[in-house]
């Protein structure tokens, strides 16, 4: 482990920001929400600095809305200015000391990028999470630019939960969602009411947890403007700061009660594991997660030893108990995740000394929970929570349709590295040199050959899902990252994770074919354990793909018809074409599809 840096910053000293609500119902479920620059402060002792939010404000406002009570927005695209972070690539990954300049502020040496600078303020909003018509949902090419309104109908027919919206602009993402285009969308339910959960301040908190760097000044000053740095050796930024709702490091008054707490990531690319310390100890005990990305679970569950895992666009509903806590305790909220994340585990008895520059993690704080004087109000731990969402049963898969997509990783001289999802097919027999990834058994049997049909976001769309069918999706991992794979518009339930040991020829991953041998045993040099979590058993609109792995998940897109797409949520790799459509269909029209 690398020794810890230097903190330039006092931890621990602002106010966690709430964001302002907007409810919805109380609007005859319509919103006016302007996409628009605003001046924010990360931190006391950072400058102002002026950022974009979806009213000026980081994050934007949270909207809350009943379910089966449609909502109507007018996005206002107000953006003026440039973009108000620096894009820059550091020439060299480590500076003159040895340490990484991920790990550090200012440029490190890097060029503005002036193609980032000339941005002129395009947007679209993602609802993500939403059962959305597909005019709706925020397609990346469906631009607003400055000046032009983006008017998106919601019919909220979907359960209880949390969801967010957030920038979705072809080939940028990593951008205007880093500068500030994201907030928290709350769906309510009388079936979640009834269970007498915290609704609101002060004992529910919403959390938007990201990392972001800063411009340094001379003398080493920090100031606010906002730097999205990578290396040569990294194609994702993975910025020293986490911002909780947009402030460094801050400290949140709890009365000596059950809080609800709303934890989203948002980050580009980190993963954070979350791990509770009093006085340096783990205290994951306290936390009950009741959640997950669309909605309750069917019962409370406890986080996994470790820690909570977040990957991008994760979310978690937990209940956190504080009422045994005297006025003026403490507990802080760190995380062990080394980036680029590949699942590997760390203990949570080390989570005080997780500081480690070499893993891009030199800062591990993320919040503060200070206990104020208050009359405790210990909530019993609810038993059954959620009746409306069942997994498939096998008879319901016995016809399911079977797809499978290969994650690969293609190297490129002189450039970032491609980073795409493979859209697998059955290859016909014949020629036995034809690029193919070939699926070995246990026992050295030949399972599948498969053929790559599409790879890039403009090939021809290969999915066609029907509405009502049961599909099981195969997502294999050739890469050494986890990936966190969003799927547009349905949640899915995760099924297995499989070990797979992967060899991959020289040139095995080609722009176009793909070649590569996976076999259905663990590798042996795989320390992971290929459990499904027990917070992962509910429904999922967001999964992790970890190295040495195969996830299988089954999902059935009933709502709405139209062209959808899915996506890893490390927004560097989407950005760079880890992303494709799929179009669904009623069963009808398939007979006319050529």
């Amino acid at each position: 482990m690398a020794a810890p840096l230097a903190v330039p910053l006092a931890p621990f000293a602002d106010a966690l920001p709430v964001p302002r609500r907007l409810v919805a119902a109380r609007r005859n479920g319509r919103l006016s929400v302007p996409i628009r620059a605003g001046v924010h402060r990360f931190h006391r002792d950072l400058p102002e600095s002026a950022v974009w939010g979806y009213d000026g404000t980081v994050p934007g406002p949270t909207i809350e809305a009943e379910a089966g009570q449609p909502v109507t927005v007018a996005w206002r695209n107000e953006l003026d200015g440039a973009l108000p972070v620096v894009v820059t690539t550091a020439p060299e990954a480590a500076d003159a000391s040895g340490v990484p300049v991920q790990c550090v502020p200012g440029l490190s040496g890097g060029t503005p990028d002036q193609n980032a600078a000339a941005l002129a303020g395009h947007a679209v909003v993602h609802l993500h999470g939403g059962l959305t018509p597909a005019s709706y949902d925020g397609w990346a090419e469906n631009l607003s630019a400055p000046g032009q309104d983006a008017v998106f109908h919601y019919p909220m027919g979907q359960r209880a939960a949390l969801l967010w919206y957030h920038d979705h602009v072809m080939g940028v993402t990593r951008l205007t969602v880093y500068a500030g285009l994201a907030g928290l969308w709350i769906i309510r339910d009388q079936r979640e009411r009834e269970l007498g959960l915290p609704e609101g301040p002060p004992f529910e908190v919403p959390l938007l947890v990201q990392d972001r760097n800063f411009g340094r000044a001379a003398g080493g000053r920090l100031t606010g403007e906002l730097v999205h740095k990578t290396d040569p050796g990294t194609m994702e930024a993975f910025a020293p700061f986490t911002v909780v709702n947009g402030k460094v490091w801050p400290v949140h008054d709890v009365q000596p009660a059950t809080c609800r707490l709303r934890v989203l990531n948002g980050s580009n690319a980190r993963t954070f594991r979350l791990v509770l310390l009093r006085d340096g100890r783990p205290e994951l005990d306290r936390i009950t997660q009741i959640g997950t990305d669309s909605g309750l679970l069917p019962a409370p569950v406890a986080v996994p030893a470790d820690g909570l895992v977040l990957a991008p666009a994760e979310r978690a509903d937990l209940l956190v108990d504080f009422s045994d806590l005297e006025p003026g305790g403490q507990l802080t909220l760190a995380n062990t995740a080394g980036a680029p994340f590949d699942g590997h585990p760390f203990p949570a008895t080390g989570a005080a000394e997780a500081a480690d520059p070499g893993q891009l993690l030199p800062y591990p704080d993320v919040m503060r929970f200070r206990a104020v004087a208050g009359h405790p109000a210990r909530r019993p731990r609810p038993g059954r929570l959620a009746t409306d969402s069942t997994a498939p049963t096998q008879a319901d898969l016995s016809g399911a349709v079977r797809r499978a997509v290969a994650l690969a990783e293609q190297e490129l001289d002189g450039r970032p590295n491609m980073v795409t999802m493979r859209e697998l097919a059955v290859a016909a027999d014949g020629d036995p040199q034809a690029p193919v990834i070939t699926v070995v058994g246990q026992h050295g049997q030949t399972l599948a050959r498969l053929r790559t049909a599409a790879v890039h976001f403009e090939d021809a769309a290969t999915f066609f899902p029907v509405l009502g069918r049961w599909e099981v999706w195969q997502l294999i991992n050739l890469t050494g990252d986890t990936h966190p794979i969003h799927i547009h518009l349905e949640p899915f339930h995760v099924l297995a994770r499989r070990p797979i040991a992967v060899t991959v020829p020289g040139n095995g991953i080609g722009d176009r074919d793909t070649t590569a041998t996976v076999r259905l045993a663990r590798d042996p040099g795989d320390e992971l354990d290929h459990v499904i979590d027990a917070n992962e058993r509910g429904p999922k609109d967001t999964v992790r793909v970890n190295p040495h792995e195969i996830v299988e998940l089954a999902i059935r897109f009933q709502a709405y018809s139209g062209r959808y797409m899915y996506h890893c949520h490390i927004l560097e790799h989407e950005d760079r074409d880890m992303m494709r459509p799929i179009v669904i269909m009623p069963a009808q029209l398939m007979p006319f599809m050529s």
